[in-house]
């Protein structure tokens, strides 16, 4: 099958379409709809699932036609060039649809919801930042969604999670194998979706405390690189490593 644009070389060379992000947003979808049909689910359940997808849609854009260099300090000097990538557009979405959820939320204090934003978005590009080696993200955000959904009762605030945490389960295999891969639109959406439930879930000097950690991974995402501290920790080493296709030994 030809998956035209859809389709793009993994880290090993390999060709391998990019549909679990369709697959991602259809189940955040799906899951908002059944959440809907059993409990009451108002403006901010709606507007949370919007959110997502936006996020999700902003990094498709970035996947199909991309526009500019790759890399956060790299957007940066292209727009200060005076360039408008498609990496930075991608990185404004993930900042309104923060600020959108967060107000969608109950109020927690304009520093807790500032936190609350810049922890979503750095979530969102973070996750992006994972999403260099099969089912890196998928790991990552697995252990999250767990917690949200085992820690925070009130669903309709977030009624994507429970369909999404069980279409990241069923896509895991997919990406480990090399069968199929996130892409941004994929990545972006998990990463989202992480923040939001961190948010939802952490008490507010736990929300400015994962702000902080949020934006110093990305620092050195951008310049360490994540795969490198991963393989300096040989518990993270395995976790990553784990089903993939060219894993060690």
């Amino acid at each position: 099958m030809r998956w035209g644009r859809l389709a793009a070389e993994n880290y090993r060379g390999a060709l391998v379409p990019r549909g679990l992000g369709l697959w991602l947003a259809a189940c955040a979808a799906a899951s908002t709809i059944v959440v809907a049909g059993v409990q009451r689910v108002g403006a901010e359940g709606w507007g949370t699932l919007g959110a997502v997808l936006l996020v999700g849609a902003a990094g498709l854009v970035d996947d199909l036609f991309p526009v500019g260099p790759r890399g956060l300090r790299n957007h940066l000097r292209y727009l200060l060039a005076g360039h408008v990538s498609t990496g930075v557009l991608k990185l404004l979405v993930a900042v309104g649809a923060s600020a959108a959820l967060v107000a969608l939320q109950p109020r927690r204090g304009v520093a807790f919801e500032f936190a609350g934003v810049v922890l979503i978005a750095a979530s969102t590009n973070l996750w992006n930042g994972l999403d260099v080696a099969p089912g890196r993200a998928l790991k990552a955000f697995l252990p999250v969604a767990a917690v949200v959904l085992l820690v925070w009762p009130p669903i309709v605030r977030l009624p994507f999670m429970p369909g999404l945490a069980v279409g990241a389960a069923v896509a895991l295999p997919f990406d480990v194998r090399e069968r199929a891969m996130l892409g941004d639109g994929g990545s972006n959406l998990l990463g989202f979706a992480a923040g939001a439930g961190l948010y939802a879930v952490l008490p507010d000097w736990g929300v400015v405390w994962s702000a902080v950690v949020a934006v110093g991974l990305n620092v050195l995402a951008d310049t360490v690189t994540l795969s490198r501290l991963i393989q300096a920790f040989p518990p993270l080493r395995w976790v990553d490593s784990l089903g993939r296709l060219d894993r060690p030994g």
